[in-house]
């Protein structure tokens, strides 16, 4: 298998092609869909796109996945737009750092379509099939927005339907690239979700990382339910990662838990 560049070269290549895509202007859109952007600066659900594809395909990183990665990490700040709303919408307490629900949902929008902006410049022989997961991703998010519009979204909530959404459409899109069959799609699918829930748990309870989650109401959950809850998840990311062992090289996606489980010391008793 060939080398594959290292997690920091593959980040700023990802943070490279989103800058392309944003731009920078004044306009409160854009203005808002960049804070979003850079305040998930670990482009966990990029690297998730490029590892899985690296693992299924045992082929470097094109450029065609690197794209598919800038646009899962645009979805990614539609949805930390939407969430953030909806927070400040269902929250009691009004402050003057609360944002223009207009402009964050043109911001959304913006962060939404520019998704498929970046997806579309890209080209590959599995670019319908992969197109297809990202406009099922993006729906999948929209149907969760509608469902909790009129409910604070908790702890769980965020965790179950947009964070495990997002780590499932992340491998779907790489998968598809690839031209994978569907049982080990399926399979990628349930890891993609257990590993991303596992991930954004586990950084909750980080109190100097808290950049990289939702702005969810951390007070609306129980420190060991929540290291439960991480803990299960991330176990049955492993049992399927070892499952897969026997059929693909798992390597790329070791390189990517070790990187972001390897420093959360805190939860190996519940692991």
């Amino acid at each position: 298998m060939t080398t594959l560049s290292t997690l920091d070269e593959r980040r700023n290549t990802i943070n490279q092609r989103l800058e392309t895509a944003l731009g920078s202007s004044d306009d409160h859109s854009v203005v808002l869909a960049n804070s979003a952007i850079n305040s998930c600066s670990d482009r966990w659900y990029g690297q998730l796109v490029a590892l899985s594809y690296a693992t299924i395909a045992d082929q470097p990183i094109t450029d065609v996945v690197l794209s598919a990665s800038a646009a899962t990490e645009l979805l990614r700040g539609y949805c930390q737009l939407r969430s953030e709303l909806l927070h400040q919408l269902h929250t009691s307490q009004r402050n003057s750092l609360m944002r223009d629900p207009v402009k964050m949902l043109l911001a959304g929008d913006y962060l939404n379509s520019t998704a498929y902006t970046v997806f579309f410049e890209a080209g590959n022989q599995q670019f319908e099939k992969a197109l297809e997961a990202l406009i099922e991703t993006s729906r999948s998010l929209i149907d969760s927005f509608n469902i909790t519009r009129t409910q604070s979204i908790d702890t769980y909530t965020f965790l179950d339907k947009f964070v495990g959404t997002l780590g499932e459409g992340a491998v779907t899109i790489a998968a598809n690239l690839t031209g994978s069959n569907t049982v080990l799609r399926n399979e990628f699918i349930n890891l993609g979700r257990a590993l991303s829930s596992a991930y954004h748990a586990f950084s909750i309870l980080e109190l100097d990382d808290r950049r990289s989650v939702g702005p969810i109401d951390h007070s609306q959950y129980e420190e060991s339910d929540l290291c439960q809850y991480g803990a299960r998840h991330f176990r049955g990311a492993m049992y399927t990662l070892n499952e897969l062992q026997e059929v693909v090289d798992v390597e790329p996606l070791l390189e990517l838990i070790d990187a972001h489980f390897g420093g959360k010391m805190g939860y190996k008793k519940w692991i």
